[in-house]
């Protein structure tokens, strides 16, 4: 498989946290991230060209992090930022680790985020989102929304975005996680939410000509769909 940039590190993580690498973004159009445990952090900067990645190790008395491999580099056009154990099933892999990830905010990044359990923060990058999650919670802020789709088994989920102009399309899925998402009032959003015992709660109406198709499913977390302040 051809790689635009041969930066593919794979080593263990038993040496002191690594420095902040730096990767260019020019011909970056997604963002893969994958880590089991600790925090997952994106976000965009004003004055910053190129993408940076910080990991950190989170809480260095888990012994298990020395079994720990990371896996950071380009592949075509998507920045992959992987933490696996090896023979461990990955959400029951002791990996604890924090992820920061800080983009040129004038580019949009496609972002495909899975976890067993770390504590996911996006704030204001653009591009669709597709991110799955064990117990970890979620909490997703920017300006346009795009293409979501989102699952979880316990935990919370919450996406916030400022305007809505264009098509979009939310899929969300959780067992018991509560779900939220904020949108500007005149934000025309249609609704289709299925659950056994959870609630949908919908301060923004429905209309058939609408922005945003949202479609849910719960088994008994509740979904609300709020005005953006």
């Amino acid at each position: 498989m051809s790689l635009i940039l041969s930066l593919i590190f794979s080593l263990s993580l038993k040496a002191a946290d690594s420095a902040p690498l730096t990767f260019p973004a020019n011909g970056v159009k997604s963002i893969l991230v994958s880590v089991p445990k600790g925090r997952i952090s994106l976000s965009s900067s004003k004055t910053q060209k190129d993408i940076s990645v910080n990991i950190i190790e989170s809480n260095k008395v888990y012994s298990d992090n020395k079994k720990c491999v990371k896996s950071i580099g380009l592949e075509n056009t998507q920045l992959n930022v992987k933490i696996s154990s090896e023979n461990i099933l990955f959400e029951k892999a002791d990996c604890n680790y924090d992820v920061m990830i800080v983009v040129p905010i004038a580019q949009s990044y496609d972002m495909d985020i899975s976890s067993g359990s770390a504590l996911v923060t996006v704030r204001n990058v653009t591009g669709a989102v597709n991110l799955k999650t064990a117990t970890g919670s979620v909490s997703v802020e920017g300006d346009v929304v795009k293409n979501i789709t989102a699952k979880s088994a316990t935990g919370n989920m919450s996406f916030s975005y400022k305007t809505c102009s264009g098509r979009a399309d939310l899929d969300m899925m959780s067992a018991t996680g509560k779900m939220n998402v904020n949108l500007p009032a005149t934000c025309k959003i249609r609704v289709d939410y299925k659950s056994a015992t959870g609630k949908l709660f919908n301060a923004l109406g429905e209309t058939q000509d609408y922005q945003v198709m949202i479609n849910s499913k719960s088994a008994s977390g509740d979904f609300t769909i709020g005005k953006m302040q």
